[in-house]
């Protein structure tokens, strides 16, 4: 489970179903990069999965901690109107509500839902998205480590990469109305060039009344309800069960205003002593994060960390790698090196990072308060350099680590 989840889980409300069902519905805040997103969660007694359902129109359902919903997304969807269903087949269902700060859900929240659900059920887990889910559902499958019991059912399915379906490697299952115009499920099937047991399955039947008609399949619950049953059960059997990213934590970037400076840390203790404001001031999250190893994990590369006394800086450094952290503290003796392996990461090849990961990058404030930032998103690196940050790192991008997904 991860450190977020140990220190920040919000159990909202638990509300029990009716009488003859053979689950428990429960509203969960879960923690994800500085902020929450809120799940429905259905558990059966006994899963045989966990399964994530991803709404599609605007990706909002409206959760009340009581468990009902607001949105007509929450009424229209196929996959959210038969959450009941799926629980009482067996899944511990997730259904997945945008984030509390209105952002619709991305990649680091699905990792962070996955994982509360995977701390409830050692079981695999299989993501249900499409209609303008659909980019954020093949994102997910492509990119979620390849250790991971992973399974993929999308349906409706509307614009995606071409090249992220390429690299998903799982079982996936396409449904679709051969009369909704919105669909792009035969592109879909043909892009998953390298999925194992793909089947595309066309529903006929149903009506264009009500909701967007033949795009949320209408009328058709039993037939969409079957054909998701037949191939996830199937398949379900040839998925070996690993916790998703169970060996990683979650580095929370920090900023002081007053200060002008950054600060990133996946220590449980810290990260409270900076939320709560009272031992440590004047310290906010960015929203910023990303993965790191807090052990070594076959070839990942210790992160020493150094605290840049006031003279210099009152400030922190992450040297990546021992060729870099012992130059450090060579080429700056007052330097203290707080932990030669605070955390591990995997370091890039000629500024490329290897499957499973993604770029992280490092830019130096060129001030006498020295400080630098460690960042997974390009466009917020271009933004400090733009501001006369200096960027640091290898190959044409500049990338200083890679950061596991």
């Amino acid at each position: 489970m991860s450190i977020a989840l140990k220190l920040f889980a919000l159990l909202v409300a638990t509300v029990a179903n009716c009488a003859d069902a053979a689950s428990t519905n429960t509203v969960v805040d879960v923690p994800t990069r500085g902020t929450t997103v809120r799940i429905l969660h259905l558990q059966p007694a006994a899963p045989t999965l966990n399964i994530l359902l991803l709404p599609g129109g605007d990706g909002f359902l409206g959760i009340r901690a009581d468990g009902t919903m607001t949105t007509e997304v929450a009424f229209c969807n196929p996959a959210i109107r038969n959450r009941q269903a799926f629980a009482d087949h067996g899944y511990a269902v997730a259904a997945v509500d945008g984030s509390a700060d209105g952002q619709l859900f991305d990649y680091a929240d699905l990792v962070e839902v996955v994982r509360y659900m995977q701390s409830r059920n050692a079981v695999p887990t299989w993501i249900l998205g499409g209609s303008t889910s659909t980019p954020q559902s093949v994102d997910f499958v492509a990119r979620a480590p390849l250790a991971n019991g992973l399974g993929a059912v999308f349906y409706s399915s509307e614009n995606f990469s071409q090249t992220q379906a390429g690299l998903i490697t799982r079982p996936s299952l396409v449904v679709y109305h051969p009369l909704d115009t919105r669909n792009r499920a035969a592109s879909l099937f043909n892009a998953l060039t390298a999925a194992p047991g793909k089947q595309l399955v066309s529903l006929t039947g149903g009506t264009s009344n009500g909701c967007a008609g033949y795009h949320t399949l209408n009328g058709l619950n039993a037939p969409f309800l079957s054909a998701i049953f037949s191939f996830v059960d199937a398949n379900n059997l040839t998925l070996t069960y690993a916790a998703l990213a169970e060996s990683s934590a979650l580095a929370v970037e920090f900023y002081n205003a007053a200060l002008n400076h950054y600060f990133i840390t996946h220590i449980a203790n810290e990260i409270a002593l900076l939320d709560a404001g009272v031992a440590i001031k004047g310290w906010v999250r960015t929203g910023q994060s990303f993965n790191v190893y807090p052990s070594a994990q076959g070839t990942s590369s210790p992160v020493c960390r150094y605290y840049i006394p006031p003279d210099k800086g009152d400030s922190h450094f992450y040297g990546r790698g021992t060729v870099e952290c012992d130059g450090t503290g060579a080429a700056n003796p007052t330097f203290v090196n707080e932990d030669p392996s605070f955390f591990h990461v995997i370091l890039p090849s000629a500024g490329n990072c290897p499957g499973g990961t993604i770029p992280v990058y490092r830019v130096f404030s060129n001030r006498l308060d020295a400080n630098h930032r460690y960042m997974v998103s390009r466009a917020v690196r271009d933004t400090m350099i733009a501001a006369g940050w200096l960027p640091e790192g290898d190959g044409p991008d500049l990338v200083v680590m890679c950061s596991p997904t």
